[in-house]
């Protein structure tokens, strides 16, 4: 965290931090290891990315009207953004994050 600078650049700095600790949870792990449920609900981690990037994109695109991508999931379904789909590949999951990152960022 930088100690000197402004609120908005410690906020940033401690947000990307974060960031960056989910995708080094990711590293080194197989598929089977990254879509094997974790809790009683059956949330993963690839699931966790793909939440974190729908709230990259609502909070800090939607909630300022920002425009953001048509998210890759029914938003009518409350825990879709939590389920991976087979068809979902974890670089397609790790790159919608980079996204929603990015947009978040501007």
């Amino acid at each position: 965290m930088p100690l000197t600078g402004g609120e908005k650049e410690s906020l940033q700095a401690s947000l990307d931090r974060h960031r960056e600790v989910v995708l080094w949870k990711l590293d080194d792990l197989n598929d089977e290891q990254l879509r094997r449920p974790m809790t009683p609900s059956g949330t993963n981690l690839l699931g966790l990315t793909k939440h974190l990037a729908a709230v990259e994109y609502a909070w800090f695109c939607q909630t300022f009207g920002r425009k953001t991508e048509p998210l890759p999931f029914d938003e009518n379904d409350e825990n879709a953004d939590l389920r991976v789909i087979p068809e979902e590949t974890t670089a397609d999951i790790v790159a919608f994050y980079g996204r929603a990152r990015a947009a978040a960022d501007r």
